[in-house]
């Protein structure tokens, strides 16, 4: 694992949107706006058990996510 830059961790502190996309069993992609953390050396995304986008990591684990400040 890497570190998290200063900056990154400074914006996952604020409120900030991310934009999580999934590979679906079709291989059509699948994005979801969520709520998003940081642990120091890991991006934390929100789900919930049953929910597609974690059927698709479990699946698939190559992800897309785009954090931007709300």
């Amino acid at each position: 694992m890497i570190e998290l830059s200063a900056e990154l961790q400074h914006l996952l502190c604020k409120r900030a949107d991310c934009f999580f996309a999934t590979m679906m069993p079709d291989g059509s992609p699948h994005v979801t706006r969520t709520w998003v953390d940081a642990d120091g050396t890991s991006i934390l995304i929100n789900t919930v058990e049953g929910h597609q986008k974690l059927r698709n990591v479990r699946r698939d684990p190559r992800v897309m996510r785009s954090i931007v400040p709300s």
